[in-house]
């Protein structure tokens, strides 16, 4: 049964079928994943998990009435479709849902995408470009890594890549976590509802991103696994108990990976002390939601990298102890300013060499081309 009780900050459902309430997106991710861990006898939805309208408004009609469902079948003494914060019907909830194990296997391929050894020549920005303002420089590297996808049981993020880059390989014990947030997934596009069984656009988006920040990770030599979470959507404001277990998540997820790539590679269980992280565009939202509300996350984070996501809607103006900042805005002035790079306007080389279309696009060259020199100068 659940050892630790879930919170929600505001009312989730639909009151008597006719009140609107809150629905707060995190609260509505916290109580779709406590129906997903209780039994269909019990009134949850555990036969079926994660099965949940990706639309907003059809999710609270279809949540409302898992409410009704749940309250009947318990014989509460209110049935109004609502949960509120500390009542009767959360603390039941909690009460039901069960804690399975945390377990890590490797996944089929997802799709059609091959997830074993892999040859590839990424171009990133040459480390020595990113000063000044001069036009960034193009280059590229041979690199070999090996990835996978990983399932996890008992936690609340169900899906991982892993990146072994084949250089680090024997000393893969000793290897720093890279944890990468991508944007929000159904920007991609990623549905929810193909969450579960990971079809739909999450196949795509485990390629792209594997292989995208994968390669550029190889290519700075360091010492490091990447570890990328794909979270839900609507889990963009709650990464739930992935808050507070994800050090034993990502200890499982890498044990599980690097065996099935070498089981010589690890003399024993795989841990670490220390951790980089790093983000694109707005999957910087919920990487300083890690950052600082995941247990022991800042304590650990040697170094961190923000990939442009001052261009998100609204803009991010996060500047955190050890973080790495680049903004696809033109220098002005001093470049770098302090531990922040300015790239804007500096990518016509890139349109010859690389894609003639980056310039239009650099934003999206940010994740594509700026790792590298991170990763190089702070990421060993």
């Amino acid at each position: 049964m659940a050892t630790i009780g879930v919170g929600i900050g505001a009312a989730v459902g639909l009151r008597y079928g006719v009140q609107p309430l809150p629905n707060r997106p995190g609260d509505l991710a916290t109580i779709t994943d406590l129906f997903d861990r209780i039994a269909t006898a019990q009134g949850g939805r555990a036969d079926t998990p994660g099965n949940w309208p990706a639309d907003r408004a059809a999710l609270i009609a279809e949540l409302a009435t898992q409410i009704y469902t749940f309250q009947t079948t318990n014989n509460m003494a209110t049935v109004d479709g609502a949960i509120d914060p500390g009542g009767g019907t959360l603390r039941l909830m909690n009460q039901l849902a069960s804690d399975p194990p945390l377990g890590a296997t490797v996944a089929s391929a997802p799709g059609p995408y091959d997830q074993n050894y892999r040859s590839v020549s990424p171009w990133f920005a040459a480390p020595a470009s990113l000063d000044g303002s001069d036009p960034l420089m193009p280059t590229q590297q041979q690199t070999e890594y090996s990835r996978r996808l990983i399932c996890v049981t008992g936690s609340s993020i169900r899906w991982f890549g892993v990146v072994l880059p084949t250089s680090v390989g024997d000393t893969a014990s000793s290897a720093r976590p890279l944890i990468f947030f991508t944007p929000t997934p159904n920007q991609h596009p990623c549905d929810d509802r193909d969450y579960f069984s990971f079809a739909g656009g999450w196949p795509s988006l485990w390629d792209d991103y594997t292989d995208r920040i994968g390669g550029l990770l190889c290519a700075s030599g360091v010492n490091q696994i990447l570890v990328l979470p794909f979270y839900q959507t609507g889990q963009t404001y709650n990464l739930g108990a992935f808050m507070s277990d994800w050090q034993d998540v990502v200890v499982a997820v890498i044990n599980a990976a690097v065996t099935d790539i070498n089981p010589y590679y690890l003399s024993g269980t795989y841990s670490f002390s220390s951790i980089a992280s790093a983000s694109f565009s707005n999957g910087v939202g919920v990487h300083q939601r890690f950052n600082s509300g995941a247990s022991g996350a800042q304590a650990m984070t040697s170094v961190l990298f923000d990939l442009d996501g001052g261009a998100q809607t609204g803009g991010s103006h996060w500047a955190p102890r050890g973080g790495i900042i680049y903004r696809n805005l033109p220098p002005q002035g001093a470049n770098p300013q302090g531990s922040r790079w300015f790239v804007g306007g500096r990518w016509s080389l890139f349109d010859r060499f690389v894609d003639p279309l980056t310039s239009q696009y650099s934003h999206h060259a940010c994740s594509q081309y700026l790792l590298t020199h991170g990763l190089s100068l702070f990421g060993g």
